[in-house]
């Protein structure tokens, strides 16, 4: 019964230019999908000889491809061939790209995210300081960054304690990643931590956590400025109290110059030149 009230209703596109211009315009990936699929599979059950539309729909289904794989392309939902084969199965699944991604962007991308994953080398990354460089890195290509080990913190411990590392330095690396912003979530299976990926990425790049934040009844001066300055290009709430630490006032950040504002962790000259654009105008749009 589903089958056939889709079919009348994607027909009825068909048969009607002005609301297949409507749907196309307004139309989301699933509806894309869905209209594509009737296009390819249940179109042959109804009798094309007896629409009205043109073009054709021979003519429409590679228009409505297009826009499929426009949408997918620009969503930028990408993870580094380099990871683990079994991620790059399941994230494959779930939409993403396999691409070579640059040093600083993670194993996984987005538009708005970047996510490293650790696992066996978790416990080496102990001693290599230019790991902690590639977290702060993030920071610069992404406006969300997160580090997922997909391991118990029971297996990690375990397998530190088999490389000679007490539970003591583990412990304080591990409050080192918090310390700049990084807090490891431990996740025990490689299906579970592609999925909590994906649901990261659904729920920053959708704009909707669904989580509700209420208000103050009365907000602050600084309140009102974090709110001002939390809305600039790249700026979350742990840059923003980095940003206010050395600004305090939106006066004296919208003086200052992009080297100046770069200096802060986590800016770099090309966010630096995009926040002062927003704030200055044109001066420094050339960005």
């Amino acid at each position: 019964m589903k089958t056939n009230q889709r079919k009348t209703r994607y027909g009825r596109l068909l048969d009607d230019r002005s609301e297949l211009i409507d749907f196309l315009d307004s139309a989301s990936l699933g509806q894309l999908l869905g209209f594509s699929r009737f296009l390819t599979v249940e179109l042959v059950e109804v009798n094309t000889q007896s629409l009205s539309i043109s073009p054709s729909s021979d003519e429409i289904f590679p228009l409505v491809n297009q826009m499929i794989l426009n949408e997918l392309f620009s969503r930028h939902r990408r993870v580094d061939h380099r990871e683990h084969r079994e991620m790059l199965t399941y994230l494959s699944e779930l939409g993403f790209e396999i691409v070579s991604l640059d040093t600083g962007m993670g194993d996984i991308s987005t538009r708005k995210v970047s996510i490293e994953r650790k696992e066996d080398d978790f416990i080496p990354s102990l001693f290599d300081g230019r790991r902690l460089k590639q977290l702060g890195a993030m920071r610069e290509e992404a406006e969300y960054s997160y580090l997922i080990v997909s391991k118990s913190y029971d297996a990690i411990r375990l397998g530190a304690r088999d490389r000679g590392v007490s539970e003591q330095t583990l412990i304080s690396f591990i409050a080192s990643l918090c310390a700049v912003g990084y807090p490891p979530i431990f996740i025990d299976n490689r299906h579970d931590a592609a999925l909590l990926t994906h649901k990261i990425v659904q729920k920053i790049e959708d704009d909707n956590p669904r989580l509700y934040v209420p208000r103050p009844k009365s907000p602050t001066v600084n309140e009102y400025r974090d709110c001002l300055i939390e809305g600039l290009p790249k700026i979350g709430s742990k840059l923003r109290r980095r940003i206010t630490k050395k600004y305090p006032t939106i006066i004296s950040l919208c003086q200052t110059t992009p080297e100046e504002l770069s200096t802060i962790e986590g800016v770099g000259i090309n966010t630096a030149n995009r926040i002062l654009a927003v704030l200055q105008g044109e001066k420094n749009d050339s960005a």
